[in-house]
């Protein structure tokens, strides 16, 4: 079984995402996003794999603020996230995060490729969904994806319940 969660911003999905995973006890694989804006007000989006550290710099960004708009690195989507969604297929038994799929992704085929093999393969994935992305109707019309909308009601025994539907057999 595989949840995305989906909702508005800075309700908490993403917090799920991580208590989730950790009363799940699996090792992890796969990706977080991370938004960072810089001291002189320039801002950029980064992927770096679900475990280990955490590096910020030019090979992990993409996207970078331009003219007040994200610009996605499209080729960044299909290099480096497909990569670490390539490696987590290899690592059997994990946990395969994607956090998070939003609007930069749209033009990412190699990488949306990518996402429908850990759909179709046998370990579990964990995700977030930004709202409303048409390109997601893949992952949201997969037979094995059950997708939550995360609330203010439904938020605090979020992470139990996520657990509870991927360990059911």
């Amino acid at each position: 079984m595989h949840v995305f969660l989906t909702g508005e911003r800075q309700i908490g999905k993403s917090r799920a995402v991580r208590a989730a995973a950790e009363i799940l006890g699996r090792p992890c694989a796969g990706f977080r996003t991370r938004f960072l804006t810089r001291e002189r007000g320039s801002s950029s989006l980064y992927m770096v794999p679900a475990a280990g550290e955490e590096i910020l710099d030019d090979k992990h960004t993409v996207a970078v603020l331009e003219n007040g708009k994200m610009r996605p690195l499209t080729e960044r989507f299909d290099t480096l996230g497909a990569g670490l969604l390539r490696e987590a297929q290899k690592e059997r038994g994990a946990l395969i995060l994607m956090d998070e799929c939003g609007h930069l992704e749209k033009n990412a085929f190699v990488f949306q490729r990518e996402i429908l093999k850990c759909l179709d393969g046998p370990d579990p994935v964990l995700g977030v969904l930004r709202w409303g992305q048409p390109w997601h109707d893949f992952i949201k019309n997969h037979p094995r994806v059950t997708v939550i909308t995360v609330t203010e009601d439904n938020r605090a025994d979020l992470a139990e319940n996520i657990a509870a539907l991927i360990e059911r057999p």
